[in-house]
């Protein structure tokens, strides 16, 4: 089998070996299928198709996708250097990610796989029960078909931007259950961008019909098909701009301008760049928590460069987004000493509480990734705008006078997007997107750069023996 450049060594530059990332997981999505596993969690479509059941099958989407979403900031935050994770029970959250090389992927940070495929198929059988439900009428119908392909979208986005060069399943066998082939890069990011235009026009196609079913606080604002479908242009836009800066040049980036065109983006003197959509938590039974606020999880603490690297307002204090998201706290040391990390005197204020919100897509977001398009097509005084309105807004700081060149655009927009977006889950996509990874801080020698999550060894497993264009990439 080729082998695969997926990790950034400190010592010898750019290797060819594999890497991984993120939570564990007890089966591959589509090895899951092949065995005939029951899934337990998943809403039986034995009973009656009624409202109820509508209800179950779209909360449990939404229930599923925001499970996996701590343990997806978690980790490619830790990739990203934006965080640590320095649990004193357990020393691999910092051996396994940082110093581990080559890394395992038998378990423990091999996530963001069976969840997000399962999340697919749930729904993807919301859309066959709505379509079978005599009592909805036909813009009901669409409704759901536009919320079930927004969603399985994001999902498949989630999964692609983590395994990134290894490609992925697109497809989904609802018939044989048999696994299906891995796609490129380019083919994943293509057919995601077109679900999400088929679930807008869905959307458009609802009219002025509701959901035929109740989303939780964090959609608020964006909880009819004409408004839900303004989060679904800013998800294709971002879809757009990752195409953009990876294969797609120009045609993306245009693209990604007119979804945002069609999105909630506000650039308006006063906006609310916290306005969007979010995973929200509760300490109701049954519900879940956010694991990433301190009350839940304290050990989650943040990467000292974000003091170091934040810049100055012009009375001299950091940049008002690390005044707002960061906070000093007693020093702590990684789990096991200085031979597999540094001490840390940086914590994070994101996150409080147990129950604070977890953003899927904001704003402040929006307008970045408008900017960011607009550097795509070498539109600087354009993008300059977009990047000074976060700047001096968000992070209180100077304007930037002029954008030199596109290097010093890039630069510029990794910046403004590491501090508004901080421990939302984008930087470590983003430096690599950008041909930036090695910007990334290396704490000491035996520490690595991970260039991707890999393909979970049980995927690998219940592939190894299939045809060999059904067999997993990446796997030894």
């Amino acid at each position: 089998m080729a082998t695969i450049n997926m990790n950034v060594r400190s010592d010898r530059m750019t290797r060819l070996l594999p890497s991984l990332a993120a939570a564990a997981v007890l089966l591959a999505g589509c090895s899951a299928e092949r065995l005939n596993i029951p899934n337990f969690n998943e809403a039986s479509t034995d009973q009656p198709v009624d409202r109820p059941l509508l209800q179950n099958l779209a909360s449990g989407i939404l229930a599923e996708q925001r499970g996996g979403m701590p343990g997806l900031v978690s980790n490619v935050g830790i990739f990203g250097r934006e965080s640590y994770l320095y649990t004193s029970s357990e020393p691999r959250n910092t051996t396994l990610f940082l110093g581990t090389f080559p890394l395992d992927n038998s378990g423990f940070t091999n996530g963001q796989w069976d969840p997000r495929f399962r999340n697919a198929r749930n729904a993807i059988e919301l859309v066959r029960t709505a379509n079978a439900a005599a009592f909805l009428s036909d813009g009901e119908k669409s409704a759901v078909q536009g919320f079930a392909n927004t969603m399985r979208a994001l999902d498949l986005f989630y999964v692609i931007a983590t395994r990134d060069s290894l490609g992925i399943p697109t497809a989904i066998d609802n018939v044989t259950n048999q696994p299906q082939p891995f796609v490129s890069r380019d083919s994943a990011y293509r057919f995601i961008s077109g679900i999400l235009d088929s679930a807008a026009t869905q959307l458009s196609a609802a009219g002025s019909a509701a959901f035929p079913f109740t989303l939780p606080p964090g959609f608020a604002g964006f909880n009819t098909p004409q408004t839900f479908r303004q989060f679904n242009r800013g998800l294709a836009a971002r879809v757009h701009v990752y195409r953009g800066s990876l294969d797609c040049g120009s045609a993306c980036f245009t693209a990604a301008l007119t979804a945002l065109g069609e999105s909630f983006l506000n650039a308006s003197a006063g906006a609310d760049l916290r306005r969007g959509v979010y995973h929200t938590f509760s300490t109701a039974a049954g519900d879940a928590l956010n694991t990433l606020s301190i009350p839940v999880t304290p050990d989650q603490l943040a990467h000292p460069s974000i003091r170091t690297d934040a810049q100055l307002q012009a009375n001299g204090t950091r940049d008002q987004r690390f005044v707002t998201k960061i906070r000093t706290i007693a020093t702590r040391n990684a789990p096991g000493g200085i031979t597999v990390g540094i001490p840390t005197d940086v914590g994070f204020t994101l996150y409080s509480e147990q129950t604070t919100p977890l953003p899927i897509l904001r704003n402040e977001e929006l307008i970045l990734l408008r900017a960011e398009a607009n550097i795509g097509l070498n539109q600087f005084a354009a993008a300059l705008q977009d990047l000074n309105y976060i700047r001096t807004t968000a992070g209180l700081l100077p304007p930037i006078p002029s954008l030199a060149n596109r290097d010093a655009a890039i630069d510029a927009l990794l910046y403004e997007k590491r501090y508004s977006l901080l421990w939302e889950g984008h930087r470590w996509f983003d430096v690599r997107r950008w041909g930036r990874l090695l910007t990334l801080p290396l704490d000491i020698p035996t520490h690595f750069r991970a260039r991707v999550m890999p393909v979970p060894q049980a995927e690998c497993l219940a592939r190894s023996t299939l045809a060999t264009n059904l067999r997993g990439p990446g796997c030894p």
